[in-house]
């Protein structure tokens, strides 16, 4: 898959683990249209240049036994805190490079409130998504204030004690007052023209 064409998706980008936003050196890679190995050599580069007060804590290799046509194989790759990343990915130059780089900030970002609203188990977010093919596309907020309904339904939520105020009642049927007498101007006209 190319990450590039996922900028819309920062769920795939970066990934909450425990208490920490993360990425690693795969989806770098793949996301920047670079190759794997030259990634993990310029980590390597980073890892012995950099103080290892500021490595350790945002540069984690994993590495991982596969089966690689008929033998095992052992596959590093690395887990990037966004300051790992952030440190990693300033020399990537040009416009492009820099238009990646604010993209997956905004996924680190994105992640981090994820993160922040696991660790308020009382506060709730409410989400209306859009499904097609069997993945979310697009995903909105929905507030305490709002709800999505169909127009069936519709009229039994307004006949539920409490569910509206007086006020938004009187509101609701001021404008419905208004279309009925609208409708039926509009049903006058027509029958004097036949």
């Amino acid at each position: 898959m190319n990450l590039q064409q996922s900028k819309n998706y920062p769920a795939q980008l970066v990934f909450i683990n425990g208490q920490q936003t993360i990425t690693n050196s795969l989806i770098v890679a793949d996301y920047f249209g670079k190759k794997h190995c030259d990634v993990l050599r310029k980590i390597d580069r980073i890892l012995v240049d950099a103080p290892n007060e500021f490595t350790s804590t945002h540069f984690c290799v994993n590495v991982r036994n596969q089966q690689v046509g008929t033998s095992q194989r052992d596959l590093k790759c690395y887990h990037l805190t966004k300051d790992g990343f952030m440190f990693l990915v300033m020399g990537f130059t040009g416009a492009k490079a820099a238009e990646l780089k604010i993209n997956f900030i905004n996924a680190f970002n994105e992640a981090q409130k994820r993160l922040s609203r696991t660790q308020h188990p009382f506060e709730r977010q409410r989400m209306m998504f859009t499904w097609e093919g069997g993945k979310i596309v697009s995903s909105q907020p929905i507030h305490d204030d709002q709800f999505v309904t169909s127009r069936d339904k519709l009229v039994q939520y307004m006949r539920e004690p409490r569910f509206l105020s007086l006020e938004q009642l009187l509101e609701i049927s001021e404008a419905a007052n208004q279309q009925i007498a609208t409708l039926a101007r509009l049903a006058e006209k027509q029958a004097r023209l036949r």
